[in-house]
């Protein structure tokens, strides 16, 4: 579960919060809101890359207000997807699990694993450069779950997608949502989480209601 007590965060005229807000484990939440709002602040405070002027955040019952990106059992997937183009699609997975200081048989294990569940277990070997859209999408999403996050945030996941590629990116996140995965899906679209998330909340200059 993540839950955030009185969180309020100011960068130059823009403040978000207080923010009171608890996401049960196992849902889909997905926090809307037009550009400009706050919504990838959250992410970023979440996920710890950037940290709160006021309020608690705990994860998992722990309390990580202050704790680093890298000590945070968060997975993030960033609207460019932010894929390594000198990696191969094997090398991008693994590379979490690599840095967390794990064996080369445990980074093999859990990414042939990871890779499987999103069906691109035959692209291991591929260049980055090489991929469609929807298979840097599921490339990037099998990288954010490597490590298996307590909680996975998508930041406009589907934006740069067309309609076609789009539909496929949908059944990906399906499968997030079968697997019983935290997630916090960011969007400006209402129609995008349809089907997926079991809350929607909407944030707009800073503050967080229900739709």
């Amino acid at each position: 579960m993540v839950k955030l007590e009185n969180i309020t965060y100011k960068a130059g005229q823009f403040t978000l919060g207080p923010i009171n807000l608890e996401l049960p484990k196992g849902s889909y939440t997905a926090l809307l809101g037009p550009s400009g709002s706050g919504k990838s602040v959250m992410l970023e405070l979440i996920a710890g890359l950037r940290f709160p002027d006021l309020g608690k955040l705990f994860i998992d019952g722990i309390d990580m207000t202050n704790t680093p990106a890298r000590k945070r059992p968060v997975g993030m997937l960033f609207q460019d997807y932010a894929l390594f183009p000198h990696m191969t699609v094997e090398e991008n997975i693994g590379f979490p699990l690599s840095i967390s200081g794990a064996d080369k048989a445990t980074v093999a294990k859990e990414t042939w694993r990871i890779a499987s569940l999103f069906k691109i277990e035959g692209l291991l070997k591929r260049a980055i450069k090489d991929l469609s859209g929807g298979e840097k999408q599921r490339c990037a999403l099998a990288r954010a779950m490597a490590h298996q996050p307590s909680v996975l945030l998508l930041d406009e996941p589907l934006s740069a997608l067309d309609e076609e590629l789009r539909d496929e990116a949908v059944k990906t996140l399906a499968i997030l949502k079968k697997e019983g995965q935290t997630v916090l899906h960011v969007t400006h679209n209402r129609g995008e989480t349809d089907g997926l998330a079991s809350f929607s909340l909407l944030i707009r200059n800073g503050k967080i209601s229900t739709p």
